[in-house]
Parts: C-alpha cells; structure tokens; sequence
C-alpha cells in the first residue's frame, strides 16, 4: 500500500471516529427536558434570593462553538468559567449586557433601564449580582444531570468575553450550549451555559431515550363526583320466594283464583337478588303490615353456578 494511500485511510478512519463522537442536540429529547427541568430550578432558586420573581425559560439546547471576541470599541458580555472533574476543557456561561440589566431587576424589584441594557461597564456589584445568579444556576445542575453523571459542576473566574478564548484550551472545540430567557418587569434577556461535547458524547443512546411521562395526577374532586353519583343509582332488588319448572299445559291451564303449590315452607331461606345476580339467602317475617326480610347467608357464586347445573 502506498504511503498516500495510507494517510488518506488514516485520515478517513479520524474523520469517522470524530462524526462517532458528534452528537446532535436536536435529536436527543433527553437533553431538552433536562433544560425545561434546569429552567424552573433556576426560577425557583432565584426567586428565594432575589426582591422580584423572575421567570427562567429553556429556550433550546444545541451544538456551537465559543463566542467570538467583541468588537473593537464594543462591550462584550461577562463570561462565567465553568469546571467539572467529568470534562477536561472548561465550559462556561454567557451573561449578555441585557441579562446584567434584568437581573439588577431580579434583585432589587427596580424597572429595566429605558435602554433595557446595561450600557454602561459592569461595576463591582454588578458582577457580584452576576457570581450570585451563576451559583445558583451551578447549584440546580447536580440534579438535572444526575442520570448522566455526578457533575460537581465549580463556578470558576468571571471574565470579560474577549478573555474567553485564552481561556479555553481548544479555541475549535464545540459546546453543548443550553439557551435560556429570564423574565422579569417586561424584559426579556438570553443566558447561556455550555458544556463540552464531550460530557455528553458517551451518553448519546440515553440521552436519545424519551423520558416517560409523568402520570397524571388524578381529580380527586372529579372521582368523588363520580362515586356519588353511582351511589345514588337506582337498582332493582328482587326477594324470590321461589322458582319452579312446570310444563306449558300447566301454565296454559291457569286461571285467575286457581292456588299453584311452591317448594317450600316458611321456614325456607329466599333469594335476594340484585341486576338478577343473587346476592344472599334470607328468611321472611312481618313487622306491622310490612313484610321483611332477615339476611341470613351470602350465596356464593360457584357454588349457585354448580347447582344450577345439577337441578337441570
């Protein structure tokens, strides 16, 4: 085999081991209810911390690269690095000028700016706002992630965003970026965090799973409705003194007066029925000018089923 011939399978088998290694955000449903899931444990936990309620929105999960450095004469966004003993380049979260802005909001129940951005450069206690917000949000990602990986996700450096590249270590590298919306007094601002391809690479079949449904929780005031409206359900209870064979010329022959002999005494037990299913055996007696009926025995199933068969 020639040696160019060998470089381009040597070549050919990397670039198959690296499309092997790929993942694609859009077709793993795992990863976006890991981000809806991520989206309210951030709502809530900001909502403890700060003077307003803010509503955190998953937006989507997908495959990109690193954002660029900023234009020159621009501010950029605040970068937050992020460490995890289960990837080995850094991952990071984006805080976008406007997010700075909502999360002042956030804090300290203030309205937006007119210009619903910070425009201004980020002051001391704006990025310690910053640091609070990003801790929590390292805070809620041990549970969401769990069925994949203890992640002991570390909040670490808060930089600018042109410092961004010197900090990564592969500049080409792609990130598992989760986009998400904060919400709060009108303004709308992105916030994004992102992990390496890799954390995820290994977990592609599990992550292509969707996860079952939640069973959904019953109306007990419905089902109760309901059970009182059966209870209240007319049905027809039948007391049979007897039941006996006799051939048609004897039914043809009665007459209105004529007295039709039964097998059985006043002493005999009876049958209740209910929906012509009998239920239980009992005597009769009077009370006053009523006739009633005392319970004396259930009637079993199987055993009618049995008897019925034997007396024919």
């Amino acid at each position: 085999m020639s040696d160019v011939a060998s470089a381009t399978e040597t070549s050919d088998i990397s670039q198959r081991l690296r499309s092997a290694a790929e993942i694609d955000p859009g077709r793993l449903p795992r990863l976006v209810q890991m981000g809806e899931g991520w989206a309210e444990l951030i709502t809530r936990g900001l909502s403890r911390l700060a003077a307003d309620r803010p509503v955190v929105r998953f937006s989507e999960v997908e495959l990109d690269t690193a954002p660029e450095p900023p234009d020159e004469g621009q501010g950029g966004d605040l970068i937050a690095m992020l460490a995890s003993p289960r990837f080995q380049g850094p991952g990071f979260a984006v805080v976008a000028r406007s997010t700075i802005e909502a999360l002042i909001s956030t804090f300290f129940a203030a309205e937006p700016s007119p210009d619903k951005v910070l425009t201004r450069e980020p002051t001391e206690l704006d990025r310690g706002l910053v640091v609070l917000a990003i801790d929590t949000v390292v805070a809620c990602a041990g549970e969401v992630f769990a069925p994949v990986a203890a992640l002991d996700l570390v909040r670490g450096d808060l930089v600018d965003q042109s410092d961004l590249a010197a900090r990564l270590e592969d500049g080409s590298g792609r990130f598992v970026q989760f986009r998400f919306e904060i919400e709060v007094r009108g303004l709308l601002a992105p916030l994004v965090v992102a992990f390496p391809e890799e954390l995820f690479a290994p977990h592609r079949r599990f992550l292509a799973e969707s996860q079952d449904a939640a069973p959904v929780d019953r109306d007990e005031a419905w089902s109760r409705g309901i059970e009182a409206s059966f209870a209240q359900s007319d049905l027809r209870l039948e007391a049979l003194l007897a039941k006996k064979k006799v051939p048609l010329a004897t039914v043809a022959a009665f007459r209105v007066g004529a007295t039709i002999p039964l097998d059985v005494d006043i002493a005999s037990l009876i049958s209740i029925e209910c929906e012509d299913r009998p239920l239980f055996r009992a005597r009769v007696g009077r009370s006053r000018d009523s006739f009633v009926i005392s319970v004396e025995e259930r009637v079993d199933p199987a055993q009618e089923f049995i008897d019925d068969i034997l007396s024919d």
